[in-house]
């Protein structure tokens, strides 16, 4: 797991939409992109019970913490598609949450071969 801000910074190419329509197949297959042990566990992907994507903070590898919402696919994969390496390393965030278990291309390239 790569958490050196330097580095994560410096991964600016846009996912695109080729791995964003892959991701989302695998979260609507009923697949969870998040780490699972106790307390803070990172920054999580998965679809809610209204077939909603979510994106946000995962804690004890279970619960969700103010998650972003995308009503439905199209609105996630769009986003998705336009994010990076780093914009999704927190790099603004307080000390303790920068660059901590976020989502990297590399981390989605995992959870989507099969």
């Amino acid at each position: 797991m790569i958490n050196d801000p330097i580095l994560l910074a410096s991964d600016t190419v846009l996912l695109g939409p080729v791995i964003a329509e892959l991701v989302a197949d695998k979260l609507q297959k009923g697949c969870v992109l998040g780490y699972r042990h106790r307390d803070f566990c990172g920054m999580a992907m998965k679809m809610d019970e209204k077939n909603q994507f979510l994106y946000g903070e995962l804690y004890d590898g279970i619960d969700f913490s103010v998650p972003m919402v995308f009503k439905n696919r199209e609105l996630f994969v769009t986003w998705l598609s336009e994010q990076s390496t780093a914009s999704l390393a927190r790099l603004d965030a307080a000390d303790f949450y920068r660059a901590n278990q976020v989502i990297t291309r590399q981390r989605l390239l995992e959870f989507i071969k099969d």
